[in-house]
């Protein structure tokens, strides 16, 4: 190939080219961009187990990516039945069994596997030491692992398994200081290119006879100057994101959200005043909640229910909980 055809081709189509062998050489940083890349960029279908605790769940994922738009089908092989289509912009949940089809805006910053990888990884380093691990076989594929140890107990760490030829990651473990697993991804089977079909995209059963529940347009908008609460106590890098109000369907009032993250784990905030007529029977989260890798605390500040939510451990979410405070209090009245 002379340098004159060669110039022509695109960045993305030169880095298709390189073998294996010459990818080998990438830092732990480079994997972890290949698999943030990867998940979005490539075609796929495969089935993956998801396991957590005692459960275990199997799905089947197709993806299909173009320089226009990217379109996704879940499909759940066990438990109840559904089926989930996902857009740039746009998730339908297919529920079966209940004849009803439930239908929400997608978040732009929107995470699940096989994309779980930082977009950023060179911002981790701070709070998280990242390295290269050992490779394997994951789906009947080549695979690199890289390890992310957290520095303090504040966070979980990761172990990926990213495929050799392609950067999609094959295999995730989310793991606790101790170094238990606390949930974990793994394709068992996957084709990765090739071409998918629109039929492949759709729901098996999308007839007639379904209720539809959409979620109201423009529920979420950037909330405008400071909040009037704030975290008092926050572990060391972690930062706010995002500061939202959010309309809830079984809401009278806005709910103030505000999202912190360490550019890896993300702790979620709501701050919602109790409307006084309802205050006695309220019902929000009261303490301690886990499901999964997910722990939650929620506490009544004055006239206001405060929910803390995250994939973090017990400890960064108590230090949170037990530190949002009205922005006025904290700042001593002033």
């Amino acid at each position: 190939m002379t340098s004159s055809r060669l110039s022509k081709l695109s960045l993305p189509f030169v880095l298709v080219l390189l073998s294996p062998a010459v990818l080998a050489a990438d830092t732990a940083h480079d994997w972890l961009v290949r698999m943030n890349r990867a998940a979005g960029a490539l075609n796929y279908d495969g089935v993956f187990v998801y396991q957590h605790a005692d459960q275990l769940q199997s799905m089947r994922i197709i993806h299909r990516a173009d320089i226009h738009s990217r379109r996704e089908r879940l499909v759940a092989l066990s438990g109840v039945g559904r089926e989930v289509i996902r857009t740039d912009s746009e998730v339908r949940c297919y529920l079966p069994d209940e004849n009803a089809v439930l239908v929400e805006h997608r978040k732009a910053d929107a995470k699940g596997f096989p994309n779980l990888a930082p977009r950023s990884p060179g911002e981790l380093d701070e709070n998280y030491d990242i390295r290269l691990g050992k490779s394997g076989r994951v789906a009947n594929r080549k695979a690199q692992s890289v390890i992310i140890r957290p520095r303090d107990a504040y966070r979980y760490g990761y172990h990926l398994w990213a495929d050799i030829d392609t950067g999609l990651l094959l295999k995730a473990y989310l793991i606790d200081h101790q170094g238990s697993i606390l949930e974990q991804f793994m394709f068992t089977q996957v084709s990765i290119g090739g071409k998918i079909a629109d039929s492949d995209l759709e729901p098996l059963n999308k007839g007639g006879g379904y209720v539809w529940y959409r979620e109201p347009a423009a529920t979420d908008t950037p909330a405008q100057g400071a909040s009037g609460w704030t975290v008092a106590k926050l572990p060391k890098g972690f930062s706010l994101s995002t500061h939202m109000l959010r309309k809830l369907a079984n809401r009278e009032l806005p709910v103030e959200q505000m999202v912190y993250s360490d550019g890896l784990a993300v702790i979620s905030v709501f701050v919602e005043q109790i409307d006084a007529g309802i205050a006695g029977r309220a019902k929000g989260v009261s303490g301690f909640t886990a499901k999964g890798a997910v722990n939650a605390y929620g506490s009544r500040v004055g006239t206001h229910q405060v929910t803390v939510v995250g994939e973090v451990p017990v400890m960064t979410i108590r230090l949170i909980g037990g530190s949002v405070v009205p922005a006025r209090a904290a700042s001593g009245g002033n």
